[in-house]
């Protein structure tokens, strides 16, 4: 399925209905397709959008009510063929300053929510992170058509969160080889670390 705005407009709609809350967060392949006019067809073939309410007094008790409500399986994902997938605020690996790069989004479609969607190259490091095929895929993708640019992803390594217990995210070395296949695949060259 083919995640459009009027898609993105509907669940927000939707969240901010079952949550009762008017600004979320979104992470994932469509805060790109809501930031940017053009994006590659390949770019958004998603079912779902990650989103989380950043102001609830529970977050988690809020993605958990976008899950409950318009998530995965839920009688909206049946009606429309997409859906709302709550998640927490760690769900997306990012870096720390993150926040200074992101922009506002607004729709006459849903008045009075607004929804704050990271840069590109933000959301693609959390990609890098993640590493799935289809992440790969997406990435490569974004790099080819010249929507995400290996080497501000490269220049933003070090403000990415140290990894936890579980090593996630992965070491930065891990993340500085990873954009530099990245690259290779892409025939950029990424100046020396």
């Amino acid at each position: 399925m083919r995640m459009q705005k009027k898609s993105i407009d509907h669940i927000l709609r939707a969240a901010s209905e079952v949550t009762k809350q008017t600004k979320f967060v979104l992470v994932g392949s469509a805060a790109v397709i809501a930031r940017l006019k053009h994006v590659p067809l390949e770019m958004m073939y998603t079912p779902e959008i990650d989103i989380y309410a950043p102001d609830a007094d529970d977050v988690e008790l809020a993605s958990e009510l976008i899950d409950g409500n318009i998530g995965q399986g839920s009688q909206f994902h049946n009606q429309f063929g997409y859906y709302g997938d709550g998640v927490s605020p760690e769900t997306a690996k990012m870096p720390k300053d993150w926040r200074v790069r992101a922009l506002e989004y607004t729709s006459a479609e849903c008045p009075g929510v607004v929804a704050l969607v990271p840069e590109e190259n933000d959301v693609a490091l959390a990609k890098v992170v993640a590493w799935r095929d289809k992440d790969q895929a997406w990435l490569h993708e974004g790099v080819r058509s010249g929507i995400l640019s290996v080497r501000q992803m490269a220049a933003r390594v070090d403000l990415m969160p140290p990894p936890n217990a579980e090593a996630i995210p992965p070491a930065r070395e891990v993340l500085k080889q990873r954009l530099r296949l990245l690259a290779a695949r892409a025939n950029i060259q990424l100046p020396d670390p």
